[in-house]
């Protein structure tokens, strides 16, 4: 493989292990000897930029992160280059193409601002775990009826739903041209931003600010959400468990899956 100067990866599924944790022993090591050849570290989330932050700490002044599918773009130096908000309308869209479908969202809606996390009433149970978790990132959850009775910033709003209905309500939304971007990993979360954004556009943004190239770039990733940045990177590299679909694209794939360090031992050859 070819060397390349930027390196950018998914999380879920390609750099965190099923425990959601990664190597931080040779993450250190590795991250350590591309620096060295004047390398940059990237990542390019789903995930909200608290959740990065806290997975990251000890790292955050070495990691550049695209966070939120691509709402939120964070440096290394700890400053917010840019956050692309939804406006009311794209909410009020998203609030009527839930309603359109024949099945609810099983597992709640979150709604992502800066320094606060809404869930939306009746739409299934979230997990414990997950609202005690967030709760210590964000403080405790406010709850509202509706999408539409959001009054503060929001950069990314979060659905549950089974796998067939995500694919479902994915399509429809395209079907339908609404003013918003919605995609999933392919494990029924769906994800919706402000109509343009995507992980794809915000990693070219952030090469801009950074000075670099997307032919300088490696991408890793593992879901059908990765597909744009996929498409951009000079090496674009899957996983050995990605998404079945993906597989149809020729892309490289790591040497090992995300379980055994499938990034950071591919991540070395290409130093």
């Amino acid at each position: 493989m070819k060397q390349t100067k930027f390196v950018a990866t998914d999380l879920d599924g390609t750099f965190l292990n099923d425990q959601k944790r990664f190597n931080r022993d040779l993450f250190a090591q590795v991250l350590k000897e591309h620096e060295a050849t004047g390398g940059k570290f990237i990542v390019a989330s789903g995930r909200d930029l608290k959740h990065v932050q806290m997975l990251f700490g000890g790292f955050l002044d070495r990691v550049n992160i695209v966070a939120d599918n691509g709402a939120t773009i964070m440096s290394a130096d700890g400053q917010i280059q840019e956050r692309h908000m939804m406006t009311q309308e794209q909410l009020s869209g998203l609030q009527h193409e839930i309603d359109r479908m024949s099945a609810k969202p099983h597992g709640g809606i979150l709604v992502f601002s800066p320094d606060e996390l809404l869930v939306v009433r009746n739409y299934g149970a979230i997990p414990s775990g997950f609202l005690t978790m967030m709760a210590s990132l964000y403080g405790q959850p406010r709850f509202v009826d509706s999408l539409m009775q959001v009054d503060v910033p929001v950069m990314k709003v979060t659905v549950f739903w089974t796998l067939a209905e995500s694919e479902t309500f994915v399509t429809q939304v395209r079907q339908n041209q609404a003013d918003v971007h919605a995609t999933t990993p392919g494990n029924g979360v769906v994800d919706v931003m402000a109509s343009g954004v995507n992980k794809a556009a915000s990693l070219q943004r952030l090469l801009e600010i950074l000075g670099g190239k997307p032919a300088e770039l490696a991408v890793f990733g593992d879901g059908m959400n990765d597909l744009e940045m996929l498409a951009i990177a000079g090496q674009p590299v899957i996983m050995p468990n990605a998404d079945k679909r993906l597989f149809a694209y020729d892309y490289a794939i790591a040497v090992a899956d995300n379980n055994h360090d499938g990034v950071l031992r591919t991540w070395q050859e290409l130093i």
